[in-house]
């Protein structure tokens, strides 16, 4: 047999191999696989390098008691028109990953329809039965895609004609992808300095290819193929997202953010962000009521957060620094700021040390003559009389056994329904005051502390008005019976409270009734608790 014809027919049987191995599967096989509802992989959950991290941030917020941070959204747009993604989804599954436990945030994702934020704004007002708005806005934007600012390329080739030719390539390209966020204050929409995100990252792109060509009596045989990795634009900013939620909060809060993010405080630029904390709040007066209110949860002081220095406080921060090797003196440096910052609490003494002064009360005081017992029953009777429709009668303010006595007397007999409703608080001892809210329909929710006043401190025989100047009302809605509980304990103890009751402001609560309340917080304060009621009365 002729050689040629040979090589001929070797060349065309491995070819015909080939392609038989390369041919497509038939056209009815490929409709029912479509057709088919099983999928090749199962779903996976998005895991990202900061998964960890908002973890931690969560526990964060348990361990330093931040709480009723209320914040709505701005759409986070893409202002380089090139990242499809939805990076506000993003953000809320971001915020909402760091608030598992602690329910430190509450986040408003107001929808498309809303989205002028002072629109929104006026209406929240007028919604719900308590007209209270977020504390703060967040804005921002992928604000950066710069493409192949690195590109490299190399090509070989090897050729032995007219028989062979092969060869490889490999290229590789850079691009960064950047992404700002801010936090605005929704009372006056201007910007909290030094409460922003500015975060790149480098998007590399691989690619690998190999071909070769063989032909022998014109008969010719070619082969390539091809690898390319390109990371995930889309994944590569959600990594953003979440890493500037912890951030962002961090800043907000001055928490140590850092140490969700694998960064000691070691490094020059936290050190330098801890400066400027400590410079920026020295001088707008918020030292201070960072101290006393850190220095409370840590069980060293007793007393307001009001932003005065009292003998309390001075001792307090005397014995926090000798518990944390510091000198024995009670004022606050650099040095003391940065180490309150992130080391683990010491342990807090026998009892903490009480402040001496008396506060400031942040809302509206009123003179009242002292009240007898008996009084609010007038009330009901006043609207009997009138003929007038009421709910049932109002319940005579509590009178708590020995000091610990607590009145709540409404500011009106009767109120017309959609009114703003007022009552008087009067403590017989000074402690911490919580109070709760009971609609129609059952619900209970928490009205007092709130994001406006965050301070439950009270004073002994110091009548206080609800809401007073907080920048929210309580309107009376008259379709149903509507109630009032405020309760007064020895210590500050929401770092105590159950998750049952570590719900947000004005946000329901998980419970049915004042008595359950009670039910939590009696072992907490060792019976110490006293506990006041009325009903709202409608005409």
């Amino acid at each position: 047999m002729n050689p040629t014809f040979k090589q001929h027919g070797l060349i065309a049987a491995l070819t015909l191999a080939l392609v038989g191995c390369a041919a497509p599967p038939s056209r009815q096989q490929d409709v029912a696989t479509a057709a088919s509802s099983r999928i090749s992989t199962t779903p996976q959950r998005n895991v990202t390098d900061f998964t960890d991290g908002l973890r931690c941030m969560d526990e964060t917020f348990l361990r330093y008691g931040t709480r009723d941070v209320t914040v709505i959204m701005e759409d986070l747009s893409d202002s380089t028109k090139k990242v499809s993604a939805g990076t506000r989804d993003m953000m809320i599954s971001a915020i909402s990953d760091m608030t598992r436990r602690s329910r430190a945030i509450q986040l408003n994702t107001f929808g498309q329809d809303a989205n002028n934020v002072v629109a929104f704004l006026a209406n929240a007002k007028q919604r719900g039965p308590f007209g209270a708005v977020p504390q703060y806005n967040i804005r921002g934007s992928v604000s950066q895609l710069d493409e192949s600012v690195l590109r490299r390329q190399s090509d070989l080739g090897l050729a032995l004609e007219p028989l062979l030719s092969a060869g490889a390539s490999r290229s590789r390209q850079f691009n960064v992808l950047g992404f700002d966020v801010s936090m605005v204050q929704t009372s006056n929409l201007t910007l909290l300095p030094g409460v922003s995100s500015k975060n790149i990252v480098v998007i590399a792109k691989e690619g690998d290819a190999l071909d070769s060509q063989a032909t022998i009596n014109k008969i010719g045989i070619n082969f390539s193929t091809s690898f390319q990795r390109t990371d995930g634009t889309a994944q590569a900013l959600r990594n953003m997202v979440e890493m500037s939620a912890i951030e962002l909060f961090g800043r907000l809060q001055k928490l140590p953010y850092w140490t969700c993010l694998g960064v000691g405080p070691d490094n020059a630029d936290i050190k330098r962000e801890m400066e400027d904390w400590f410079i920026g709040m020295e001088r707008g007066g918020e030292l201070v009521p960072y101290f006393q209110e850190q220095l409370r949860n840590r069980g060293f002081y007793d007393g307001p957060v009001d932003g005065q220095i009292s003998t309390g406080l001075r001792d307090a921060i005397k014995a926090y620094r000798r518990a944390s090797g510091f000198s024995e003196v009670d004022f606050v440096d650099l040095a003391f700021f940065s180490d309150f910052l992130h080391r683990p609490f010491p342990p807090p003494p026998a009892k903490p040390f009480v402040a001496d002064v008396v506060p400031p009360v942040q809302q509206a005081e009123v003179a009242l003559p002292p009240v007898p017992p008996a009084a609010p029953a007038k009330v009901a009777a006043t609207a009997a009389v009138a003929g007038k429709k009421t709910t049932p009668d109002p319940v005579a303010p509590q009178v708590a056994s020995g000091d610990r006595r607590l009145l709540l007397l409404p500011i009106k007999e009767t109120f017309a329904v959609g009114e703003a409703v007022g009552f008087h608080v009067i403590p017989s001892t000074s402690g911490y005051l919580y109070c709760y809210h009971q609609d129609a329909g059952g619900a209970i929710r928490r009205i007092f502390p709130n994001r406006f006043t965050r301070d439950p401190r009270v004073t002994a025989n110091r009548a206080l008005t609800l809401p007073g100047r907080a920048a929210m009302e309580l309107r009376a809605s008259g379709g149903g019976q509507e109630s009032v509980a405020c309760f007064t304990t020895p210590n500050e103890i929401y770092n105590s409270l159950p998750a049952a009751l570590r719900w947000g402001d004005f946000d329901p609560l998980r419970l049915q009734s004042f008595d359950e309340v009670a039910a939590v917080f009696t072992p907490i304060t060792k019976g110490r608790l006293a506990r006041a009621e009325f009903r709202i009365v409608t005409r």
